[in-house]
């Protein structure tokens, strides 16, 4: 498998595909570099998260849409914002805490991120496919997963759903994250497939086209990078000025 260099350090060139916990490193995009293309066409997307069904999303689109060696996979990833820490009578607000209660919670959480990805990277690894890996800060999934098909022009997403929600889903009666993208704007731009236990299932679209909200975050590097973690993308609300 192909990796960028800042993303994923080998400590042995030679152990081709080959992942460990601690060769992978969290490191500023290099977007001005010209090696990456978001937004290429054949590019494909994967949601991926804690839930069983992420893993089953990633196994069928290693197995239906990657066409050759040149096709480059995104893991994409949307993890919480830290408004809280954990504290011995409770929790306490972000501004509250030292930089040191913050900085030990924050190093817990990207250990906690890569431990998560780490499975993914090792099933693309055993599939010998390129593999880029983008981090979401957001306190909702569905959304900025919306806003980063239209921000990075995305074409093929695949997201993962469990039995339960995929019946929920054909009654219109549930709101997963995989549902909520499919009836939205996104959903009319990219093609979507929905995966449960293996196979493809219809979510219905809305009945009337929607005109593309515009992103409420926008790509950027993140610049306090931690030398311990996975490299990423950081998305976030722009500033306003008044």
């Amino acid at each position: 498998m192909q990796r960028r260099i800042n993303e994923i350090e080998e400590e042995d060139e030679e152990g081709y595909g080959r992942t460990s916990l601690e060769t992978v490193r969290e490191s500023p995009f290099e977007g001005s570099s010209g090696t990456v293309s978001l937004s290429g066409e054949d590019n494909v997307y994967v949601g991926v998260g804690k839930g069983d069904s992420s893993m089953g999303a990633l196994r069928w689109a290693l197995d239906n849409l990657i066409p050759s060696s040149s096709t480059l996979l995104f893991l994409i990833h949307v993890f919480p914002e830290t408004h809280f820490i954990p504290y011995p009578l409770g929790r306490l607000a972000r501004e509250q805490a030292s930089q040191e209660q913050l900085d030990a919670f924050m190093s817990q959480e990207r250990e906690k991120r890569r431990t998560l990805l780490n499975k993914f990277l090792q099933t693309c690894s055993a599939s010998k496919v390129k593999v880029e890996t983008i981090l979401v800060e957001s306190d909702s999934v569905a959304k900025a997963i919306q806003d980063l098909t239209t921000i990075l022009n995305i074409k093929k997403l695949v997201l993962g759903i469990d039995k339960s929600n995929a019946r929920k889903a054909k009654s219109l009666k549930g709101n997963s994250v995989a549902e909520q993208i499919m009836r939205s704007s996104a959903a009319e731009t990219c093609e979507v497939k929905v995966i449960c236990q293996g196979k493809v299932i219809e979510i219905e679209k809305p009945a009337t086209q929607r005109s593309p909200s515009k992103p409420s975050i926008q790509l950027q590097p993140k610049k306090d990078q931690s030398s311990d973690s996975f490299a990423w993308f950081c998305l976030s609300k722009p500033k306003t000025t008044s």
